[in-house]
């Protein structure tokens, strides 16, 4: 390919391009059936939310389904699909869009920044097998489908739309990110806006304020400033006035009860650092000085290589964000021995780590694709054969690596099978107004079942109310089966009493009872028990 031909090629999209981009959307593809075979850990949790966002007779009386809808602008768009489909189904046209979305982004910013069409390919399998490995605080890209794989798309895109000087795409795409979640999607333009900062007080430093302002205005003009700002805006509102009222909607003691239960007690993986392994710590301190050393090899501080140094800018600022949190809670424990802990509790429920456990394999499978795209000498070293080979190596360990890392279960072939045949009865012999008790590890009982539920540990609420309900249900069936075992069972008339203070109309049990109650349905590994037909 000749240099014109690259040349036009940046400008619009080319045939030649199609292949390196369905290559890498296959890819992604791949790796996220492999890691997470449908349904995946969270797509029950998102797209029966949907459902009843759509339909909120569907379900009815499920107390997660019914809390705020933090995510609403996913539910409203991909999660119409279950409107017209399968839950199965929707999930695999939902990991179709999205993986299609985020290969597409991927290959847009790798060629911005590589100006070669295969370093998407070459970079994509490099984080494939980086994230086969670890990860920081239990943040994955690829998997199943839910609203972060689509902001993250979103935010690649703006980025790389920023980096050709197209800023009304950029305003519009990062706007889409926030939309979609907001939580990535700030996160990713607060570090994008240090990164803008950073270089523009360095480049003042090395070449003068007027230097700086003539660049600024070369790069683009206050009118297509302005509209990127009002499309940034008016799209990311659509996501962040729902996760505004699921963070508000609640008084002072309600939300410190919510936030210690989320941080400390339900996701203390994601949000706690106290929490994360030490070869976590370890792992990304490795990763940073390779990236550090690659950034050394790759750039040549001319003006035409600022994307790649902003690109690296904002994936450090992201790690300055994620060292915050750790500084923020790192501490004694219990964390009620921390100084000001309700205060630090409050800044850890917002996920500071979740974008530099993401961004930082991303810069490093980027610089490397760089260091060994056409334009680059060592590609003399590496000819197009072998980068093939070592593309086909890297996604075929990642594969290997992940093989059913991502499963929504750990059961085994019988367990699996009995649960499938659990819920296949339960949908088509239960009232659909049934309310049900369900085993800890349910985490697709809705999906299958299409019941609601009295709690489920996996789906736990957003905002501050339905969390803290969340919490009181499972101490309070704690708390009942404590007092009320007789030593043999549980007689009919606890049971009745369990159902007229919850509402419960069957019990689903593994190993909890027996229960003085009918058993309508049974198999190896569950029962079900009927209450809300019993009498004192």
């Amino acid at each position: 390919m000749t240099d014109s031909s690259r040349d036009t090629a940046g400008q619009q999209p080319k045939q030649s391009d199609l292949l390196p981009l369905l290559c890498l959307w296959i890819g992604f593809l791949s790796f996220s059936f492999c890691h997470a075979p449908i349904p995946g850990v969270n797509e029950p949790h998102y797209l029966t939310k949907s459902l009843h966002a759509w339909d909120d007779t569907w379900a009815a009386g499920d107390f997660f389904l019914e809390s705020s809808n933090a995510h609403l602008v996913f539910y409203r768009t991909v999660g119409a699909l279950t409107l017209v489909t399968s839950f199965a189904t929707s999930a695999l046209i939902g990991r179709i869009l999205a993986y299609g979305l985020l290969a597409l982004a991927w290959q847009q910013l790798c060629k911005q920044l590589a100006n070669d069409r295969w370093s998407g390919c070459l970079s994509g399998a490099v984080f494939l097998l980086m994230a086969s490995i670890g990860n920081f605080s239990g943040e994955w890209l690829i998997g199943g489908v839910e609203a972060k794989v689509f902001s993250y798309g979103f935010v690649f895109w703006g980025i790389a739309s920023l980096l050709r000087g197209g800023f009304w795409q950029a305003g519009l795409m990062l706007g889409a990110g926030v939309a979609m979640h907001p939580l990535v999607g700030l996160w990713s333009v607060i570090a994008m806006t240090m990164a803008g900062v950073w270089s523009l007080v360095g480049d003042t430093r090395r070449q003068g304020i007027a230097v700086a302002l003539a660049a600024g205005r070369n790069f683009a003009s206050q009118r297509a400033m302005i509209l990127a700002m009002v499309l940034f805006a008016g799209t990311a509102a659509w996501g962040i006035f729902p996760a505004l009222m699921s963070v508000l909607s609640a008084d002072s003691k309600l939300a410190f009860q919510a936030n210690y239960i989320q941080v400390f007690y339900r996701l203390p993986h994601h949000l706690d650092p106290m929490k994360f392994k030490t070869s976590a710590y370890v792992g990304y301190a490795i990763l940073g000085g390779v990236a550090w050393l690659l950034n050394s090899l790759v750039q040549d501080q001319s003006k035409k290589d600022w994307p790649l140094r902003f690109l690296s800018r904002t994936i450090v600022c992201s790690g300055i964000i994620a060292a915050t949190g750790v500084l923020i809670g790192r501490g004694p424990r219990p964390p009620v021995e921390m100084p000001y802990y309700e205060f630090r509790m409050n800044l850890l429920k917002f996920y500071p780590f979740r974008l530099f456990d993401v961004a930082l394999p991303v810069l490093v499978s980027i610089q490397l694709s760089i260091l060994f795209s056409e334009r680059r000498l060592l590609s003399v070293l590496l000819p197009t054969r072998s980068r093939s080979i070592i593309v086909a190596a890297c996604f075929g360990a990642a594969l290997f690596l992940n093989a059913g890392r991502g499963s929504i279960d750990r059961m085994t072939d019988i367990q699996r099978a009995d649960w499938s045949k659990l819920c296949a009865w339960v949908k088509e012999n239960t009232p659909r107004d049934s309310l049900i008790l369900t085993p800890k590890e349910s985490r697709s009982f809705k999906w299958f079942a299409e019941r609601a539920e009295y709690v489920a540990f996996k789906d736990c609420p957003q905002d501050a109310a339905g969390i803290v309900e969340w919490n009181n249900r499972l101490k309070f069936l704690k708390k009942w089966g404590e007092e009320n075992w007789n030593g043999t069972s549980y007689s009919a008339i606890v049971t009745n009493q369990l159902h007229e203070a919850t509402g419960i109309t069957h019990l689903v049990s593994n190993r909890w009872g027996p229960f003085d109650a009918p058993v309508v349905y049974e198999n190896d590994t569950y029962r079900v028990y009927q209450i809300d037909e019993l009498r004192q």
